[in-house]
C-alpha cells in the first residue's frame, strides 16, 4: 500500500489526515465473542425516537466504537477522541450503500450520544428511515434484515511506529510488542450515514496482549477456518480441494512473489530501452512541430499533448510532421539540388556495417 493510500472506503488527504468510512451495528446485535448483544434504548427514550411511525422507522445504531478496528486496524482508543465528535453526528442526511446524490436520500440522523454502558464504549445515533421514500429499506430496518451501517469520516491520525519502513504493508504486525495501527486522534467532520448490508465490525474484540494492545496469534480456539475463492487459489497454484494452512498458504504467496520480482527484474533492461525510445520520439516530434509551427509553436501543445504522448502516437505525430516539413520546406543538396531524405540517424558509409566495420572484416 503506497503512503498516499487511497480507495473508496480509504484516503490519505494528506499526511496525518484522511477520509474513511466505519462500519455500524443496529442495537440488538450481540458483541462478538459474547453471548450479550449491544442494547441502547432510543436516544429521546422513546419508541421509534419519538418519530411518527406511519411516516419513518427509527432505530438506534453504534456508529464509532472505541476500540480497534479489525480489518484496517484504525485505533479509536485514545481518551476522549470519540466522545468529543458526538455532535458531528446530528442531524446527517440518511443513504443506501453510499449512493449519495440529493435525489436518494432516505432519511436522517437524530440524537447522536455517547454510550458508557456497552463495553466498547462508543457513539450512538438514531436512523430514521422515511418510509414513504423508501418503504423496502424502511420494511428491512424494522425487520432486522438491514442491520447494519457505515459512516463517512475526516480524521487527524498518527503512526503507532512512525519511523517503521513498510509501514502501509505492515498494519496488523507486532512490533515491538505493540500492533502496527493508525492512532486517530481527531475527528474533525462527519459525512453522511448509510444503511448497508454489512459493514466493518466496529466491535472487534480489543487487539490482545497485555496493556499493548496487541492481537494475541496464539489464541487457537479463536482462529477463523481459511477460506480462499477458486480464483485466487488457482493464481496461488493451488489445487482445487487442498485443505489450507497458514505454512501453505505462505509458502505459496513467498513463491508467488518471488516469481514476479524475477519477471520483473528481467524486464527491467526492455523497459529502460522503451522508455529511451519513447523520449527519443518525442523529443524528434517536439523539434519537428517548432520546425513547421515556426513562430507558432504552441507551448501548452508541446507540453500537454507531444511531451505527454504514448509511443505510438509520439510516432504518429513525427510522420505527419515529417510529411508536412518535407512538403513545406523540402531539404536538398546546398551543391547539386538533390533532394534529399530527413532521417534521425546516419547511415553506415557503403561496404560497412554499424559501429564502423566494413562487410569485409567478416569474411573468413
Amino acid at each position: 500500500m503506497a503512503e498516499k493510500q487511497k480507495n473508496e472506503s480509504f484516503q490519505v488527504l494528506r499526511d496525518g489526515f484522511a477520509k474513511a468510512r466505519f462500519g455500524g451495528t443496529i442495537s440488538g446485535c450481540p458483541l462478538p465473542g459474547t453471548d450479550t448483544p449491544f442494547s441502547f434504548a432510543s436516544a429521546e427514550g422513546e419508541e421509534n425516537g419519538g418519530l411518527n411511525p406511519e411516516e419513518y422507522v427509527g432505530r438506534i445504531f453504534r456508529i464509532l466504537s472505541a476500540t480497534v478496528t479489525p480489518y484496517r486496524f484504525f485505533d479509536f482508543r485514545q481518551p476522549g477522541v470519540l466522545k468529543a465528535a458526538v455532535p458531528l453526528f446530528e442531524k446527517l442526511t440518511l443513504y443506501a450503500n453510499h449512493s449519495i446524490d440529493v435525489t436518494r436520500w432516505k432519511g436522517f440522523t437524530q440524537g447522536p450520544l455517547w454510550d458508557d454502558q456497552n463495553d466498547p464504549q462508543g457513539i450512538n445515533c438514531l436512523l430514521a428511515v422515511d418510509k414513504i421514500i423508501d418503504p423496502s429499506l424502511a420494511r428491512g430496518v424494522e425487520t432486522g434484515a438491514l442491520r447494519a451501517c457505515s459512516v463517512t469520516i475526516w480524521f487527524e491520525f498518527e503512526k503507532s511506529h512512525p519511523n517503521l519502513d513498510y509501514y502501509w504493508s505492515r498494519l496488523g504486525e507486532v512490533v515491538d510488542g505493540e500492533v502496527v495501527r493508525l492512532i486517530v486522534t481527531k475527528i474533525t467532520n462527519a459525512g453522511e450515514v448509510s444503511i448497508v448490508w454489512e459493514g466493518e465490525d466496529p466491535y472487534a474484540k480489543a487487539l490482545e496482549a497485555g496493556a499493548s494492545g496487541a492481537p494475541d496469534h496464539n489464541n487457537t480456539e479463536e482462529e477463523k477456518d481459511m477460506k480462499l475463492t477458486a480464483a485466487t487459489m488457482a493464481l496461488l497454484g493451488i489445487a482445487a480441494g487442498t485443505e489450507l494452512s497458514a505454512e501453505l498458504l505462505e509458502g505459496k504467496i513467498n513463491e508467488t512473489v518471488t516469481g514476479l520480482k524475477t519477471k520483473i527484474a528481467g524486464l527491467e533492461p526492455e523497459a529502460q530501452l522503451g522508455k529511451q525510445l519513447l523520449e527519443e520520439t518525442r523529443t524528434r516530434a517536439e523539434t519537428l512541430y517548432k520546425v513547421l509551427k515556426g513562430e507558432g509553436a504552441l507551448e501548452r501543445f508541446i507540453t500537454g499533448v507531444i511531451r505527454t504522448a504514448d509511443l505510438a502516437t509520439a510516432r504518429a505525430l513525427c510522420e505527419e510532421y515529417e510529411q508536412a516539413v518535407e512538403s513545406k520546406v523540402p531539404l536538398a543538396c546546398p551543391k547539386c539540388g538533390e533532394k534529399l531524405k530527413r532521417q534521425s540517424s546516419r547511415p553506415a558509409p557503403e561496404g560497412h556495417a554499424a559501429g564502423g566495420k566494413r562487410a569485409a572484416d567478416y569474411k573468413l
